[in-house]
């Protein structure tokens, strides 16, 4: 391959967004670029691989089998330039960063992405706070949390300059494997403390099938509900994400409503400032976002 006909790995970066995003549009809009310079790209990448990658026309794309076989490699080139710059830089980074969720996102979501970001950067130090969202966003104000993952509430926006969106979590009922908490009546429910949107949403489904339902246990814990639930006490409501052992979801089925979506929210209190942070918040986005990347949402205002 000769040097006018090695690959960009911006042009790369480009053809892997619109096949995710299946849209030009989309793609320009996150690129900051215009529609016609994300198509002069790609256009620019098969000249540059010598073979048509896109069946028809960009509007509906469709990748070839030779836009198959580049789309492996092409994945395979981001992540190992990702993984080289991450290494190279973290050496440079370091400094304390609190991080505030909720106890839920803390014990399902966070695991795997805190451990791949301290072993990427080890001279940063992450203290976690688990609360309700509610007090993270005041946390936030107070200048006592830099980086948080909240779920968004029609009333509750910190005053921070950055709001992003991770991506959409469908909520759901789970019980007992082989249990029958959820045919009783009236139906035990296990509950986080009032404020709480899972809370908020769970009781306007059941009030709109018509379910009596009782109250068996309030709990700030997720150990807590899952405790109740595991001992067929009570069913609860957690993300779709949520996998427990011993729990299965519940739905139309057993009688139990269906339940709404809820935003993922990433926050920053102050973007740029800390190096750490800006690490931090990058490296969740990267790991927990719909596709990856996440960027300023400006559909979050409620």
């Amino acid at each position: 391959m000769t040097q006018s006909h090695i690959l960009d790995l911006s042009l790369l970066r480009t053809f892997v967004l619109l096949v995710e995003e299946r849209s030009v549009t989309r793609v320009a809009q996150r690129l900051h670029r215009t529609q016609p310079a994300i198509s002069l790209q790609l256009n620019r990448l098969e000249q540059l691989v010598g073979r048509r990658i896109f069946e028809s026309d960009l509007r509906r794309p469709r990748l070839t089998a030779q836009g198959e076989t580049l789309l492996t490699y092409a994945r395979r080139l981001l992540d190992l330039h990702d993984e080289a710059r991450v290494h190279l830089l973290s050496d440079a980074v370091s400094g304390r960063v609190v991080l505030g969720c909720p106890d839920l996102y803390a014990a399902f979501l966070l695991p795997r992405t805190l451990a791949r970001f301290q072993a990427a950067y080890p001279a940063v130090e992450v203290t976690v706070r688990c609360t309700l969202s509610r007090q993270v966003a005041q946390a936030m104000e107070d200048g006592t949390i830099d980086v948080a993952i909240a779920t968004r509430m029609p009333d509750v926006r910190p005053r921070i300059p950055s709001i992003a969106l991770l991506r959409r979590e469908r909520l759901v009922w789970l019980g007992a494997d082989g249990g029958s908490a959820h045919t009783r009546d009236p139906l035990p429910i296990a509950m986080l403390p009032e404020g709480n949107l899972y809370r908020d949403h769970a009781l306007a489904a059941l009030a709109r099938k018509g379910i009596v339902w009782r109250i068996a246990c309030v709990s700030e814990s997720i150990a807590g509900l899952q405790a109740m639930a595991l001992a067929d006490a009570a069913v609860i409501v957690l993300a779709r994400s949520v996998e427990v052992a011993g729990l299965r979801r519940l739905g139309r089925a057993d009688g139990m409503p269906q339940m709404p979506d809820v935003d993922l929210m990433l926050w920053q209190r102050q973007p740029g400032r800390s190096s750490a942070a800006d690490h931090l918040a990058s490296h969740i986005a990267r790991d927990l976002g719909e596709h990856g990347v996440s960027g300023p949402d400006a559909s979050v205002a409620d």
